[in-house]
Protein backbone atom coordinates (compact mmCIF):
# COMPACT_ATOMS: atom_id res chain seq x y z
CA UNK A 1 0.00 0.00 0.00
CA UNK A 2 1.42 3.76 -0.91
CA UNK A 3 1.05 6.47 1.22
CA UNK A 4 0.94 10.20 -0.27
CA UNK A 5 4.24 11.69 0.52
CA UNK A 6 5.31 15.38 0.98
CA UNK A 7 8.52 16.60 -0.08
CA UNK A 8 10.45 17.72 3.02
CA UNK A 9 10.68 21.25 4.18
CA UNK A 10 13.93 22.06 3.01
CA UNK A 11 13.68 20.86 -0.80
CA UNK A 12 9.90 22.85 -0.73
CA UNK A 13 11.98 26.20 0.54
CA UNK A 14 15.03 25.21 -1.88
CA UNK A 15 12.51 25.25 -5.01
CA UNK A 16 10.53 28.15 -3.89
CA UNK A 17 13.77 30.39 -3.08
CA UNK A 18 15.70 29.02 -6.48
CA UNK A 19 12.08 30.10 -8.63
CA UNK A 20 12.13 33.42 -7.04
CA UNK A 21 15.16 34.04 -7.02
CA UNK A 22 15.52 33.52 -10.80
CA UNK A 23 12.44 35.17 -11.57
CA UNK A 24 13.03 38.28 -10.08
CA UNK A 25 17.02 37.89 -12.00
CA UNK A 26 15.03 37.89 -15.24
CA UNK A 27 12.48 40.89 -14.42
CA UNK A 28 9.72 38.13 -14.80
CA UNK A 29 6.64 38.94 -13.30
CA UNK A 30 4.62 35.84 -11.26
CA UNK A 31 2.18 35.74 -14.64
CA UNK A 32 5.05 36.21 -16.91
CA UNK A 33 6.63 33.07 -15.52
CA UNK A 34 3.01 31.04 -15.62
CA UNK A 35 2.35 32.45 -18.88
CA UNK A 36 6.17 31.00 -20.46
CA UNK A 37 5.98 27.73 -18.58
CA UNK A 38 2.05 27.12 -20.05
CA UNK A 39 0.70 27.13 -16.34
CA UNK A 40 -2.71 28.50 -14.50
CA UNK A 41 -1.66 32.29 -14.04
CA UNK A 42 -1.62 31.50 -9.81
CA UNK A 43 0.35 28.27 -10.08
CA UNK A 44 4.49 30.59 -9.42
CA UNK A 45 2.79 32.22 -6.64
CA UNK A 46 2.01 28.52 -4.71
CA UNK A 47 5.16 27.46 -5.87
CA UNK A 48 7.28 30.50 -4.48
CA UNK A 49 4.68 29.86 -0.85
CA UNK A 50 5.64 25.86 -1.10
CA UNK A 51 2.09 25.32 -1.15
CA UNK A 52 2.43 22.45 -3.73
CA UNK A 53 4.56 19.52 -4.80
CA UNK A 54 5.16 19.42 -8.19
CA UNK A 55 5.60 17.27 -10.15
CA UNK A 56 8.76 16.39 -12.91
CA UNK A 57 7.43 17.55 -15.71
CA UNK A 58 6.45 21.10 -14.07
CA UNK A 59 10.27 21.15 -12.88
CA UNK A 60 11.22 20.66 -16.45
CA UNK A 61 8.89 23.18 -17.11
CA UNK A 62 10.08 25.88 -14.83
CA UNK A 63 13.28 25.15 -15.92
CA UNK A 64 12.50 26.06 -19.59
CA UNK A 65 10.60 28.67 -18.56
CA UNK A 66 13.92 30.09 -16.20
CA UNK A 67 16.33 29.25 -18.84
CA UNK A 68 18.39 26.89 -16.57
CA UNK A 69 18.48 23.26 -15.80
CA UNK A 70 16.68 21.61 -13.14
CA UNK A 71 18.93 20.89 -11.00
CA UNK A 72 19.06 24.75 -10.36
CA UNK A 73 15.76 24.59 -9.01
CA UNK A 74 17.13 22.49 -6.57
CA UNK A 75 20.62 23.37 -5.49
CA UNK A 76 21.17 25.07 -2.02
CA UNK A 77 21.66 28.63 -2.39
CA UNK A 78 25.07 29.49 -1.18
CA UNK A 79 25.43 32.27 1.14
CA UNK A 80 28.96 33.98 1.15
CA UNK A 81 30.42 33.90 4.62
CA UNK A 82 30.20 37.13 6.59
CA UNK A 83 33.83 38.38 6.70
CA UNK A 84 35.02 38.36 10.43
CA UNK A 85 37.41 41.32 11.70
CA UNK A 86 40.59 40.18 12.65
CA UNK A 87 41.21 39.92 16.85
Amino acid sequence: MSENRRPSAEIQWRLASNVKRLRIALNYTQHELAIRCKFQPGYIGDIEREAVNITLANLEALAKGLNCLEIDLLMPIRVPPVPQDPP
